[in-house]
């Protein structure tokens, strides 16, 4: 079985990725110093002197390369820090502490916007990088107990796959979930059944079925259990073979009533006298037509 080692779940972050992360963190710098320039000079009255140029199409430029180049790194440090992690799990860090990281340093850039010192944008960097690792942190941590979780799970699938016992199952009760897939109802379905030792024991099955194929009570179960650990269980349902269908009748009732309205209209032709009509009579009613269906000719 797994060992509860967080430590060894994630992934770590080597020489590469931590020198990733620092040239990503001066394009952020400099991201943060373009765009603040930008506004500086599209709203400072004396942000240019005559070294400057302020017309509409720089100052735009630099708007817009910063922003650009702001949203690059962006991603560029969720990708970074995050490394091979599924987009279905939780990450080793948090999207909110790459945003706020992010704009601290961005921060720090804009501080030099312009080319003069603006130490009022340095105030709120510290607060951001403390909420930056706090974040971080508890998303660690939750990603990490979330891989923890998911090796156990695998560790506990593998072992009932090697060491599980297969029993006889029965459901005993069905509960819709409120939840349709498909057109297809959710139910939770209870299956009870015996263990080895004769310990009676029930799990529970939660699956959609068609409206017309639902599951009954009592229909029978395939259950599969760990003995070292009856709770690790899987059950599956098994589907009842349909009734056989009734055979045939030896002779079709509506061909035995054509026969007997031939034999009537040969009899009252004279093809046949009555002896002859009642012998070849006798010989179709004995394929095996009922004697309501005779009796009406």
């Amino acid at each position: 079985m797994a060992t509860d080692q967080p430590t060894a779940l994630g992934p770590r972050l080597n020489s590469g990725r931590i020198i990733g992360l620092v040239v990503i963190s001066a394009f952020t710098a400099t991201a943060g110093r373009l765009t603040a320039t930008g506004f500086v000079r599209a709203y400072g009255t004396d942000a240019c002197g005559v070294e400057r140029q302020c017309n509409g199409l720089g100052t735009a430029g630099y708007l817009a390369g910063g922003i650009l180049l702001w949203l690059l790194c962006l991603v560029a440090t969720a990708t970074t820090a995050h490394g091979d992690a599924p987009t279905t799990e939780p990450s080793a860090t948090s999207d909110r502490g790459v945003l706020l990281g992010c704009l601290a340093l961005g921060l720090i850039g804009a501080a030099l916007a312009n080319g003069s010192f603006h130490p009022w944008l340095l105030v709120p960097v510290l607060p951001l990088a403390l909420l930056t690792a706090v974040l971080d942190r508890y998303g660690a941590r939750r990603w990490r107990a979330f891989r923890l979780e998911t090796r156990r799970s695998a560790d506990r699938q593998d072992r009932l796959e090697q060491y599980g016992i297969t029993v006889p199952g029965r459901t005993t009760a069905l509960a819709h979930t409120g939840n349709t897939y498909n057109d297809c109802p959710e139910l939770r379905i209870t299956v009870e059944f015996t263990t080895a030792d004769g310990e009676r024991r029930t799990t529970t099955v939660t699956d959609a079925f068609p409206a017309y194929d639902a599951p009954r009570r009592g229909a029978p179960a395939e259950v599969r259990y760990d003995p070292a650990d009856p709770d690790n269980v899987h059950a599956s349902l098994i589907a009842e073979a349909l009734p056989d269908a009734p055979a045939p009748a030896p002779v079709a009732a509506l061909e035995v009533v054509a026969a007997l309205e031939r034999l009537a209209a040969l009899h009252r032709d004279g093809a046949l006298d009555t002896a002859e009509f009642t012998a070849a009579k006798a010989r179709l009613l004995g394929t095996g037509l009922s004697a309501g269906a005779s009796g009406g000719l």
